[in-house]
């Protein structure tokens, strides 16, 4: 696993278990508990197949081959669109918070960058 994506799977576990707690503390908020988790956990495999993507196409760009790579856009879209589909057929997913949980990689990294940019000046 990268160096960058080391942090952002402790705050993912970090994240995983307040909200296993909320889970069973709080009976009224399991179908928003379970529809961030799952949002959260499909934006961590997405993170972890584009890291494999990158490291591939620079790689490639390093070794100079001429073989054509991709970075798993669709893949990875279909990962979101599943995780939806997930949230609308089962009712016991909210599909708000699955949304919101699929940028959760995204909104992670954003405030880290924004963190370690004000640290270094």
């Amino acid at each position: 696993m990268s160096d960058q994506l080391k942090p952002i799977v402790r705050a993912a576990l970090l994240f995983v278990s307040v909200v296993l707690i909320v889970w069973v503390l709080v009976p009224g908020y399991r179908t928003y508990a379970a529809g961030f988790l799952l949002g959260m956990l499909v934006s961590l495999i997405n993170a972890w197949i584009l890291m494999i993507k990158i490291d591939a196409f620079t790689r490639n760009i390093t070794e100079k081959t001429e073989k054509r790579g991709n970075l798993g856009t669709l893949s990875r879209v279909c990962m979101a669109l599943i995780a939806v589909m997930c949230a609308v057929k089962i009712p016991q997913i909210d599909l708000v918070f699955t949304i919101i949980g699929l940028f959760f990689v995204q909104m992670v990294t954003l405030v880290r960058g924004l963190f370690f940019s004000k640290n270094s000046s």
